[in-house]
């Protein structure tokens, strides 16, 4: 049964059935969800719930119908900008999210390629393996070959040699990030833009989840490698509010060094009987909620409130790693730069990790083995987890050792069988061979996450990127 009945329902009602469809979430307010959560605390996020409800009409698409939100978004432009070294001349806009910003960067690139290079008719990106898939899909919309280079398996950070020799005449476009998602570790920026600039490539910078984190971090003292503009060679960068900024989804930073690369951005449009189309982003009509939002976030918390955030993080994630190390049978992946880290496992699955964590009231976020390294869950420490780090500690040494003494919920071999049997198949044969040992029965997913996860880390990527489409087109 769709909404849209023949009558409607009164208000009281409808929040009633909102309240039931929601039962089924994570507890975003319980201090255990440990990724894709950035709560600023109880203050300042009703302070961003008041902000947005009452921008939530104004559309940014018609600035001259509503200027304020075009002054909310220069201010917070100006103070991101500020906190990534820009200069007088860099200029930003604010978009939906990083994918968004990524979007734009690619396509300022792309267009200024188009202008500068014009020899260039088969554009190239040249990204580390462990970049974000944002910049995959944006290739993909935008008509760029990427060429994906490797990692080291220490750290998870760019290998210098392998991205200078993959920098050729096509490259218009290469990406660092700072740090990545996946082991939130920063890539070698400083030795990475320069050599972009000496091959007359661009160089952008996911900053996405970390910029503005790291960015104040610096400014407390603490040591960070350079990666913002600062480094010669950096012409974009992406950050995020909705992160480590602490605003409302959706609302992200995209930077440019001058307006001379940010104009390639825009999108203008006269030449209809419809009115004028100007965008300097991807979308047309947007509400001014989160652009009020993070404005109203940044305004109250103020850099020293940014600041304590950040030190009771990077203190919570400190005494978490201390925590793990005494964990017999999983590790950390790498050294993490910030309140960001993975865990792998040699002697156990650890996606039977997640699942035993998650019967406890933790979300944490699996990744499958790629760029080198294995199979493992990723943690992202924010404030609302500082109050329960004692008890992640616990409850992780609690659950590795159940499963190391109890030994694994499912017979891996018989899952191992099963993608062997089917991995060359259509794939429609491989979803009915795998789905019942998966626990898939319907749209809704498995309570046990850890044998459909599994099944899916064996297969090729390509193959786990059909079989995803398939499923979800047929189920959603």
């Amino acid at each position: 049964m769709g909404v849209l009945q023949t009558k409607g329902v009164e208000a009281p009602a409808v929040l009633d059935e909102l309240a039931t469809y929601a039962t089924g979430d994570v507890d975003w307010r319980s201090g255990k969800v440990l990724t894709g959560l950035y709560d600023p605390g109880e203050g300042a996020h009703g302070l961003a719930v008041e902000a947005y409800t009452r921008f939530l009409a104004q559309n940014a698409l018609y600035i001259n119908m509503y200027p304020s939100v075009g002054k909310l978004e220069r201010d917070i432009v100006e103070s991101i900008a500020e906190l990534l070294r820009g200069e007088q001349a860099a200029a930003g806009n604010i978009t939906s999210g990083g994918t968004e910003s990524i979007l734009m960067a690619v396509k300022a690139s792309r267009d200024w390629a188009r202008e500068h290079r014009p020899e260039v008719t088969a554009p190239e990106m040249v990204l580390p393996v462990t970049a974000h898939p944002a910049f995959i899909k944006a290739a993909h919309y935008l008509g760029l070959h990427t060429v994906v280079t490797p990692v080291d398996t220490d750290g998870f950070r760019a290998d210098i040699d392998a991205f200078r020799r993959a920098l050729g005449p096509n490259t218009i476009l290469a990406v660092g990030s700072a740090p990545n998602f996946s082991h939130g570790t920063i890539d070698g920026i400083d030795e990475m833009a320069p050599l972009a600039r000496d091959n007359g490539t661009l160089f952008h910078v996911d900053g996405c989840v970390g910029g503005i984190h790291l960015s104040v971090m610096r400014r407390m003292g603490e040591p960070v490698a350079d990666f913002d503009f600062s480094v010669d060679g950096v012409t974009t960068i992406s950050a995020d509010l909705h992160k480590y900024g602490y605003a409302p989804k959706n609302a992200s930073v995209v930077l440019y060094r001058d307006r001379d690369l940010r104009k390639h951005a825009y999108f203008v449009c006269s030449s209809t009987t419809e009115y004028a189309v100007i965008n300097p982003t991807a979308q047309s009509t947007r509400t001014g909620g989160p652009v009020a939002a993070a404005w109203a976030v940044l305004r109250h918390l103020g850099e020293e409130g940014l600041q304590q955030i950040v030190r009771e993080s990077e203190a919570a994630t400190k005494r978490m790693l201390a925590g793990i190390e005494d964990i017999d049978g999983i590790e950390v992946l790498a050294k993490p730069d910030m309140c960001m880290f993975t865990l792998g496992s040699t002697t156990i699955n650890i996606f039977e990790v997640d699942d035993e964590m998650r019967r406890r009231g933790w979300t944490l976020l699996p990744q499958f083995a790629c760029g080198g390294g294995p199979a493992n869950v990723h943690v992202s420490v924010t404030q609302p987890n500082v109050a329960h780090v004692e008890t992640f500690i616990k409850d992780l040494g609690e659950v590795v050792a159940d499963i190391r003494r109890n030994g694994p919920a499912f017979d891996q071999r018989e899952l191992a069988a099963a993608v062997e049997e089917v991995a060359e198949k259509p794939l429609e044969d491989i979803l009915m061979r795998i789905a019942p040992l998966a626990g898939l029965t319907g749209p809704d997913l498995p309570e046990r996450m850890a044998p459909l996860n599994t099944m899916l880390d064996m297969l090729p990527a390509d193959r786990r990127d059909e079989l995803l489409t398939a499923y979800l087109n047929m189920t959603s």
